[in-house]
């Protein structure tokens, strides 16, 4: 792993000169990514991103206006939490042109050239950038300061995450820079909370068309009920969750599988709206206001919405509690604060380990204690539990 700053500059200089770099002095994904670029033309001397004409941006982003009008409310989130930081948080479409964006003055505004609606962003355009190397990569990456292939792009630290639709399919790239490299960890778990909700939008929105469309088409139309069908499953099947619809009732009474799938689907609207508010609320920065809130309901609730999370990183997540316990405290800054022990967490445990989640009224004291312990899974280099304990006033 290279030394940030110090040895990304040094390969910069030498890749100018010679053409090629030892993969030694890059991170593994920034070293992919400067291979890609330089294989497919990149110049890493331009100092602006190129961009489509103004008519055809105007046309691309009206195309795009669902997927625009999903993300503002997130946009607006993203661009609050960075406060007084010169930042920009962006979206492309799947072809890494981009969208929209959102920022402070100096940085959309300011004499800089910083890339606006229609600006070309993939790899062989524009090199290694947090939009063309996070399609590339098909994941979250983080691009800091020269690690950027294009000199333009130096000053800032660049974060992108892939947005995808029910059928798990790339759609667009959500992507924040920053001039301050010392402010994206403290945006990065905000960042990841925006893309889970924007997606959840995502399928809100496609059951309901499908949902009208069951209901305005005529007797015969399987296909639409098909599609309803299979769109939630996909939408279950990312949550980890399991369906169950009787196949036998299309035999028997299209009627009444139709009636079964519409409820089913109203059902699943209702849990991913809810899911969706979470994660707004996740992603927002704003600070609420103390209240009597239910702790135990809240981790219920997080357990579920990292359901998915747990999944792809194959750990077991075990719950202990015995009763309802409630608190005393900002809703928004004690969610915040749990997502970040479970994220923390589920690193600890690694794939194969399991995760368990206690909470306790703590006995003689106006205290309830939150434990999580991590227990790494065989074959992973740590083998001892490790706890992460915090405590929070009883209502």
């Amino acid at each position: 792993m290279s030394t940030p700053g110090i040895n990304t500059l040094e390969a910069g200089r030498i890749y100018r000169v010679t053409g090629g770099i030892r993969a030694e002095m890059l991170r593994t994904e920034i070293y992919r990514a400067w291979e890609r670029a330089h294989l497919q033309g990149a110049n890493p001397h331009a100092l602006q991103a190129e961009k489509l004409s103004s008519l055809e941006t105007e046309r691309l982003i009206e195309k795009h206006s669902y997927l625009i009008n999903a993300v503002r409310p997130y946009f607006r989130n993203l661009s609050q939490a960075a406060g007084q930081e010169h930042h920009a948080v962006m979206l492309s479409d799947a072809n890494a042109i981009l969208l929209d964006l959102i920022g402070d003055e100096q940085t959309i505004h300011g004499s800089e050239s910083f890339p606006s609606p229609g600006s070309l962003l993939s790899e062989a355009v524009a090199g290694t950038n947090g939009i063309g190397t996070t399609l590339a990569e098909e994941n979250y990456v983080e691009i800091v300061a020269a690690e950027h292939f294009i000199e333009g792009f130096h000053p800032f630290t660049c974060q992108g995450i892939p947005l995808r639709n029910e059928k798990q399919e790339i759609i667009g790239v959500l992507s924040i820079s920053l001039r301050s490299p010392l402010a994206r960890q403290r945006l990065k778990e905000i960042f990841l909370c925006a893309s889970r909700g924007i997606e959840a939008e995502f399928i809100i929105a496609n059951l309901e068309k499908n949902i009208h469309r069951v209901l305005t088409s005529n007797a015969d139309d399987y296909q639409s009920l098909e599609e309803l069908r299979q769109d939630i499953v996909q939408g279950h099947q990312a949550a980890r969750l399991k369906l169950e619809i009787s196949s036998r009732m299309l035999a028997v009474n299209r009627l009444d599988y139709a009636m079964k799938l519409i409820q089913q689907a109203e059902k699943s609207i209702q849990l991913f709206r809810q899911r969706a508010e979470i994660w707004r609320n996740l992603a927002s920065f704003d600070v609420g206001t103390v209240q009597v809130i239910s702790l135990t309901d809240i981790l219920g609730g997080l357990v579920d919405l990292l359901s998915t999370e747990a999944a792809i990183r194959k750990v077991e997540v075990i719950t202990d509690w015995q009763e309802e316990i409630t608190v005393t405290t900002d809703l928004r800054s004690l969610s915040r604060q749990l997502l970040r022990y479970f994220l923390q967490a589920f690193e600890s445990a690694g794939k194969g380990g399991t995760l368990k989640v206690a909470a306790i009224m703590m006995p003689n004291s106006e205290l309830a204690q939150v434990s999580f312990t991590s227990i790494p899974g065989l074959n992973t280099s740590q083998s001892m539990p490790t706890s992460y304990v915090f405590y929070i006033p009883l209502k």
